[in-house]
């Protein structure tokens, strides 16, 4: 392995590592947002779900302008062009779209199934 592989390698990996742990995170402020909805009893625990919201959502939308544009990857990489081709076809077109409708009680069975 040349010195170049084992550098993407090793970026690849610490990318990878940086994903699962946004994942990790997610799944505890799910779990805090949850038991703030379900059990908070002062205000000023009640009024953190506000705050919660407002950080998602300046997350969500950085991320959108940032992240979104990587999607058209698909459309100039040949090799990304063949995987979204051979991949089974997704609802819609590029990134998921977030809906406004949603089940809720569904939402938080999911989340709490999925930490069995």
């Amino acid at each position: 392995m040349s010195g170049t592989d084992s550098i993407s390698r090793t970026r690849d990996i610490s990318v990878l590592q940086l994903l699962t742990r946004m994942v990790v995170e997610t799944e505890r402020l799910i779990r805090l947002a949850d038991d703030i909805n379900q059990h908070a009893t002062t205000p000023q625990a009640k009024s953190a779900m506000n705050l919660i919201g407002t950080e998602v959502n300046n997350i969500l939308t950085s991320m959108k302008t940032t992240i979104d544009p990587l999607y058209n990857l698909y459309d100039i990489d040949p090799g990304l062009k063949a995987a979204k081709q051979a991949a089974p076809a997704p609802e819609g077109s590029g990134p998921p779209q977030p809906s406004n409708e949603y089940d809720e009680s569904k939402l938080w069975t999911d989340v709490k199934n999925s930490d069995s």
